[in-house]
């Protein structure tokens, strides 16, 4: 049994049906689908329990289908080229999804960026003050 093949089992154990999806690349980066409100409980297993590491999070703009929240976890410190990509849908309507700052402080800065640049909210964050933009921004006039 590999590696993969334990995380997969532990992750389907926690999400049961919530385990939406999962495909791979050639580079051994597996791309896992699951429901926005999972992301603490997924994050807390890779993480706490199984010993990822939480390298970053990013978002893309779907248009009208709303945003894709990226998480970027590592494994290749327990087996080469071994990546997992979380990716979670939210709304555009109400583009928030729960802060794990609390669980990997490693995403603390990546959360505050998304809430800047792409207007996500991250409820439960701890600092969510602007990190680039004005804070008074968009109301505030910049010349």
């Amino acid at each position: 049994m590999t590696l993969m093949d334990k995380l997969r089992d532990k992750m389907k154990a926690l999400l049961k049906d919530d385990y939406l999806g999962e495909t791979k690349d050639k580079y051994s980066r597996y791309y896992i689908r699951i429901p926005s409100n999972r992301n603490r409980d997924i994050t807390q297993l890779l993480s706490d329990e199984l010993d990822g590491r939480l390298v970053g999070i990013s978002a893309t703009d779907e248009g009208t289908s709303g945003f894709d929240v990226v998480y970027h976890f590592d494994f290749t410190h327990q087996e080469r080229k071994l990546n997992i990509v979380v990716k979670m849908r939210i709304p555009r309507n109400k583009p928030e999804i729960a802060s794990v700052a609390d669980i990997a402080w490693s995403v603390n800065w990546a959360e505050r960026e998304l809430m800047d640049l792409m207007g996500i909210k991250f409820p439960g964050h701890p600092d969510p003050r602007k990190l680039f933009l004005p804070y008074a921004w968009p109301e505030e006039e910049v010349a």
